[in-house]
């Protein structure tokens, strides 16, 4: 079988391991090989879907896949650690979500012939396989993939073993779950008009920028909109615990290396073996200045902080001073201008720094690791709290923590909260680390999904309050505008009269920016679906309340919508197709028994 994409050869270079970025974005979004054997004995299995293993190795793989696309969206930018453990969330749901689509595969007998593998590489190739034969315009060169396809020394069994196992199965689930989706033509043309519809209109409005009545809600008024919206203020569960922090600080002797770098700085500045300007731009860690050769302008007494006022404005031009302290580091500074006020004193001076900050070096965070580790190695839930106390670590008790959110005070420690709601109460977390320290989580209980309470959401209610304030005062003020306007008299009169904004627009589309109106709003919207000459009354946007008559709507351009039709249709059908395959999916989850055991296999305690 496929004898002609079989050989005994070498493997194409692109070929030698098949991504699990592959596996993963293809169809329902994941995918890899069939796991429904039992294999409860494995010790690397870390977690359980109805039964089916997942292993630490493949979850290992597909956070690294994780991380790796991350990067690759940000290449000059580093992870911070919320972004690591987002990578350990979304590993984990495409692990489960894949597990959940091959039991539907097997329980729904699909099957994959040797027709629909060939029909698939000749007529409709995997995008990730052609994404190898862009040239150098980004154009696929389909001439040289049929070449390879058909050339009997390549080899292509692992490609063949992707598209029967992993595309296609995948592909007619989907089809099977999503066959009942439908798109009207009405939906078609009413998405055309989205896409291609322009408008002029005037309008009169209320923003809500100049209601300034002073309007505060009263603490009844705030209780009565809690009582009332109890589904706004809901959380999913909130996981109580203690954290012991080990700050990332500097150690005397990385201020001591800092202050031996400067102090050869400044002799090798004095003796002329470097001069100040270039020295600023090698090693200052104020790039901004230091690009400038370390100059900071001209400044009075009040700009920068103490210690460097005070060090700066006692030196003579030229001079440069010993390594000065502040919060930033220490600081090489040079004076080389004074300016006196009319009683003779310096107010002003012209200088440039050299700033090394100081940081914990590489020896001195593997000792704050090594503390961290030793701490967490010799505790459990009942010494956790009193040795920290006993060795005088920093410890903290927080709020309790929310689903999807860092440690409340603790600032990246998402992987911390990850940690708390998968493991048991009293189980001690591994180390985790953030920019600012290692940390040690104490689990201490999980509250149910509820309300959050009211002190909590004290804010949003008031925000929510106001603006209905200011929405019903708008409205208000618009009403007999609306009324007079509808009586036949001009919007420009109304406003006029009623002390009203009054406006004609530009063109717009429906997702285009209306001056003063807002970007893609629901004025956008009701105008494009309006009537020529017909008032829209009462449209609400995050800036106020407005009324508009459109003025002129672009028609439809019938030859234009016969040859985007197809097209339109084709997305939407998508669109409807990928909600249903995302509703039953996460009906299939909602139904599932689901074991994370992460938290017990790294190391809980």
């Amino acid at each position: 079988m496929f004898q002609f994409l079989r050989s005994r050869a070498k493997l194409f270079y692109w070929v030698i391991a098949l991504s699990f970025l592959a596996f993963v974005y293809i169809g329902f979004g994941d995918a890899g090989c069939d796991r429904s054997g039992s294999a409860g004995a494995n010790a690397g299995v870390i977690g359980t879907v109805n039964g089916t293993p997942i292993t630490a190795q493949e979850y290992d793989q597909a956070v690294r896949q994780q991380v790796a696309m991350m990067r690759q969206q940000a290449p000059d930018r580093e992870l911070n650690a919320n972004q690591y453990a987002t990578a350990q969330d979304r590993a984990w749901d495409s692990l489960v979500q894949n597990a959940l689509v091959e039991a539907a595969i097997r329980e729904r007998k699909i099957k994959i012939s040797d027709q629909e593998v060939l029909d698939t590489l000749t007529k409709n190739p995997p995008a990730e396989v052609l994404a190898q034969y862009r040239d150098a315009n980004g154009q696929i060169d389909m001439n040289r993939y049929y070449a390879d396809l058909q050339n009997p020394d390549n080899d292509w069994t692992q490609i063949e073993n992707y598209v029967r196992s992993v595309l296609l199965p995948r592909q007619k689930l989907s089809d099977e779950v999503a066959a009942g989706a439908v798109v009207s033509e009405e939906d078609v043309r009413r998405e055309y008009a989205r896409q291609a519809g322009l408008a002029m209109a005037e309008y009169i409005g209320v923003p809500f920028a100049e209601i300034t009545d002073g309007y505060n809600p009263t603490e009844q008024e705030i209780s009565d909109w809690y009582a009332a919206h109890p589904d706004d203020y809901k959380h999913d569960g909130l996981a109580a615990c203690k954290v012991v922090r080990f700050a990332k600080a500097a150690s005397s002797a990385d201020e001591k290396e800092v202050l031996d770098t400067l102090n050869e700085v400044r002799a090798n500045i004095e003796s002329g073996t470097i001069d100040f300007a270039t020295a600023a731009k090698q090693y200052s860690d104020d790039t901004g200045s230091g690009a400038r050769g370390g100059d900071l302008g001209t400044f009075d007494r009040n700009r920068m902080v103490p210690e460097f006022t005070t060090a700066a404005f006692a030196l003579p031009v030229g001079k440069i001073s010993e390594p000065v302290r502040t919060k930033f580091g220490f600081h090489l500074i040079e004076v080389t201008a004074q300016q006196t006020g009319p009683a003779g004193n310096v107010d002003q001076i012209t200088a440039r720094h050299i700033l090394i900050k100081v940081v914990p070096g590489p020896q001195t965070l593997d000792l704050i690791a090594e503390a961290a580790n030793g701490f967490r190695g010799r505790v459990d839930a009942a010494s956790f709290a009193s040795t920290a106390e006993a060795e005088a670590h920093e410890l903290l008790t927080p709020a309790p923590a929310m689903r999807g959110r860092d440690i409340p005070g603790l600032a990246l420690s998402l992987m911390g909260t990850n940690w708390l709601f998968t493991a048991k109460p009293g189980a001690v977390s591994p180390v985790f680390e953030n920019d600012d320290c290692y940390f040690v989580v104490l689990a201490e209980r999980i509250d149910p999904a509820g309300a959050r309470p009211l002190d909590e959401v004290r804010s949003q209610i008031m925000l929510a309050l106001r603006k209905q304030h200011n929405t019903a005062v708008a409205k208000q003020r618009l009403a007999p505008a609306i009324a007079a306007a509808n009586a036949g008299a001009a919007l420009s009169v109304v406003a006029r009269d009623h002390n009203l904004q009054y406006a004609v627009t530009d063109t717009f589309s429906f997702n285009s920016n209306v001056a003063e109106v807002g970007y893609g709003t629901d004025f956008n919207k009701n105008v494009l679906e309006g009537l020529v000459g017909r008032l829209t009354p009462e449209v609400e946007t995050a800036r106020g309340v407005y009324a508009a008559i459109p003025l002129w709507i672009k028609p439809i351009d019938e030859a234009d919508f016969a040859a985007r039709r197809a097209g339109i249709q084709q997305a939407l059908l998508a669109q409807a197709q990928g909600e249903i395959v995302d509703k039953w999916l996460k009906e299939q989850r909602e139904k599932a028994k689901i074991e994370d055991k992460r938290a017990e296999m790294r190391g809980n305690g």
